[in-house]
């Protein structure tokens, strides 16, 4: 993995190849690596690929449920465990695929239009799967993109991914610091990646250049806030930048947020350690001079709840796919208060539950810590809400 440090952006790419992909399942049905006929050889195929994508990759079942009802459901269930377990992979299933899990320690995305209910979203507020809202037909890929419509997800590819703070848009609105550094940042890659296929060390998912973009992540929306930056004008500015990078760079741009707290604070500290502009709104010291991922309050942070999952009312015209967004609770959530929450947040971003008998993701820096458990907002139920005691936790 290389990283290119611009002024008020973060460029990731992968040295000699793509930095992200995805694609449907169907392509493990070739040949001898097909689940039904050797498990272990499709999932060391899997392990292959996602071992050359720095950036991971997204696995979209799109097979008809009845496929794997040949295997026995202790295989079948060892199948999700073992493919959710390998590290870079996301697992994005459908309603009518997720129904027919056998259970297990799996990890996947739900794509439905609403919020699961039943064992699914017993399995959802329990923080075993998220949900991604789908509207259409077409999947969008929390952190990664928007495949091409079809019924079969055909591969796809990033070449690498930009961050930037909302704040320091206005000055990258030109666009020519961002083609510069992703131009040159593409050429290697390309380099690259004709030297590994011509060395037969490319794995055996076709590769098209037309299908490969790059992703535009975005982070700091709670500082752009507090600077008092409006959301129509930064979508207006995005929109615009996106159609001149792909006019200039002939690929495709998918516009997401940032969810990696590691490279939205190197983009707070290039922003008090350079003086620029954008740094004004910037907690003042000793808070860590640090953005916040994403568009709404940080996850770390004991904010109410819908501060932490509400996002800008015009996202869906103007970002490629939902924004990710982690709530943890002190308990699992009631179905009547998830739908409570989400009634208020609408329309909703990708939403995944952290109670606590699940530990937080990495990395865990010690200047931003994660707040205990106990000290975040719980979602009440509206029809059997409880009003906690003002001494209850004492006693």
């Amino acid at each position: 993995m290389t990283e290119h440090e611009g002024r008020g952006f973060i460029l990731r790419t992968a040295t000699d190849g793509p930095w992200a992909g995805w694609a449907g399942s169907r392509f493990l049905e070739e040949g001898l690596a097909s689940v039904n006929a050797a498990p272990g050889r499709a999932l060391a195929r899997l392990m292959n690929l996602v071992s050359l994508l720095p950036g991971g990759f997204g696995l979209v079942w799109d097979h008809p449920p009845a496929w794997m009802e040949a295997l026995p459901a202790e295989s079948r269930q060892g199948w999700w465990e073992a493919i959710s377990a390998i590290p870079g992979l996301t697992l994005h299933l459908g309603p009518e695929a997720a129904v027919q899990l056998p259970g297990g320690a799996f990890r996947a995305w739900l794509h439905a239009p609403e919020a699961p209910e039943g064992p699914l979203g017993e399995a959802w507020r329990q923080g075993v799967i998220g949900w991604a809202p789908r509207t259409g037909t077409a999947w969008h890929l929390p952190d990664l993109g928007t495949p091409a419509p079809g019924d079969e997800v055909p591969p796809g590819w990033l070449w690498g991914e930009v961050v930037l703070p909302l704040g320091a848009l206005s000055t990258l609105a030109s666009g020519e610091a961002l083609i510069a550094a992703m131009s040159e940042a593409q050429g290697a890659a390309e380099r690259g990646l004709a030297q590994r296929m011509s060395a037969n060390a490319w794995v055996d998912l076709p590769f098209l250049r037309r299908a490969a973009g790059w992703r535009l992540a975005l982070a700091g929306g709670i500082e752009f806030q507090r600077a008092g930056g409006a959301w129509p004008a930064a979508f207006g500015q995005l929109r615009a930048l996106k159609a001149l990078l792909q006019e200039r760079l002939r690929t495709p741009i998918h516009l997401g947020a940032c969810g990696d707290p590691v490279t939205a604070a190197l983009l707070g500290r290039q922003a008090l350690r350079e003086g620029l502009p954008w740094r004004a709104s910037l907690p003042l010291p000793p808070a860590p001079g640090a953005f916040t991922p994403g568009l709404a309050a940080d996850p770390r942070d004991p904010a109410p709840i819908e501060a932490r999952a509400l996002q800008p009312a015009g996202w869906p015209e103007t970002l490629d796919h939902p924004p990710t967004i982690l709530l943890r609770v002190p308990a699992v959530p009631p179905e009547a208060g998830a739908q409570a929450m989400l009634a208020q947040i609408q329309p909703a971003p990708a939403l995944r539950w952290l109670p606590p008998d699940l530990p937080p993701p990495s990395p865990f820096d010690p200047d931003r810590p994660w707040s205990p458990p106990a000290a975040f907002p719980f979602p009440a139920d509206p029809g059997n809400g409880v009003q906690r005691g003002l001494f209850e936790e004492f006693e």
